[in-house]
């Protein structure tokens, strides 16, 4: 099911039903022309009053609260940096990196009018919850270039976070940023989940109210276990996302910023290939910068 929004001044969404499945929904949508948004005051007037967003998905309820929101069916998130990477280079890396995946990557706005902002949507092959939302995007995230900057692990702390629709602001124009989709098989919930050693969270038990507490306290319980795991055993490798990841797992259970600093410098000092000081820093910062953001706008 698709859930629409315009603007972001209010919580109650549009619902859609697709004609054939919410990706072929998606992948059909044209980019909006928006020339008129060249500036971060025009991008920050344009998201709050006249932007489309959407959830892809089921909800109970058709406002845009994390209790309403069971499952979705699309993954959405954006590439905040791409370390120089000019919207053309990003694109064609992307495609490299998932080119066994069915994709849709897209211009888009966000505040900071930052020229094209890239988004790319991945459907996948059975609806997840928040839970499994977290380890899809590590895993993504994974397949891209190791200095790039995606908001997957801080973007999680908001489940019915809504994603802007393709946009061509006046640069995107000017540059002719066009959205870019690829027929592919689906991502699979099973395999990813399996690679990732995190088993699908399904209550078998025959009390609906039983299980109705187990799927509302069982995720945080995981959660906080792996993450405190994790940080005993830090990895040598892939170590930016590591920590994206623990930085992104630790806000969202609410920790103060100097106990995540704290915690953090304590596994990188316990790691066979620490970061430098500095790095780690500019990690911690990058990705509660990135959360704080989110929760300022309460969605994009």
């Amino acid at each position: 099911m698709i859930y629409l929004e315009k603007g972001l001044k209010h919580s109650q969404l549009k619902r859609i039903e697709p004609a054939s499945s919410d990706w072929s929904w998606l992948v059909e949508q044209q980019a909006i022309q928006a020339a008129a948004v060249n500036s971060s005051q025009e991008a920050d007037q344009y998201k709050h009053n006249q932007g489309q967003f959407v959830i892809a998905g089921t909800m109970t309820k058709a406002i845009r609260q994390n209790a309403n929101l069971v499952s979705r069916s699309i993954l959405f998130f954006d590439i905040d940096n791409t370390n120089g990477d000019d919207y053309p280079a990003a694109v064609v890396k992307i495609q490299i990196a998932f080119k066994a995946l069915a994709y849709l990557i897209y211009p888009t706005i966000s505040n900071g009018y930052k020229g094209t902002r890239l988004r790319v949507a991945i459907p996948t092959d059975q609806p997840f919850d928040s839970e499994q939302r977290a380890h899809l995007g590590t895993y993504l995230a994974g397949l891209l270039p190791v200095d790039w900057e995606t908001d997957l692990t801080s973007y999680r702390s908001n489940w019915s976070q809504l994603a802007g629709l393709p946009i061509l602001n006046a640069y995107s124009l000017t540059h002719d940023d066009q959205p870019v989709s690829h027929t592919a098989p689906f991502l699979s919930l099973h395999q990813v989940l399996s690679q990732t050693k995190i088993l699908s969270i399904k209550a078998h038990v025959s009390s609906p109210d039983r299980q109705t507490v187990l799927l509302d306290r069982q995720p945080w319980q995981e959660m906080a276990n792996r993450t405190l795991t994790s940080l005993i055993n830090p990895p040598s490798a892939n170590r930016h996302l590591y920590f994206s990841s623990l930085v992104g797992s630790l806000l969202f259970m609410e920790l103060d910023q100097p106990v995540i600093e704290t915690l953090l410098n304590w596994s990188n000092a316990h790691s066979d290939k620490p970061l430098a000081d500095d790095e780690l820093k500019r990690v911690i910062v990058s990705v509660s910068r990135t959360a704080e953001s989110k929760q300022r706008t309460n969605g994009e």
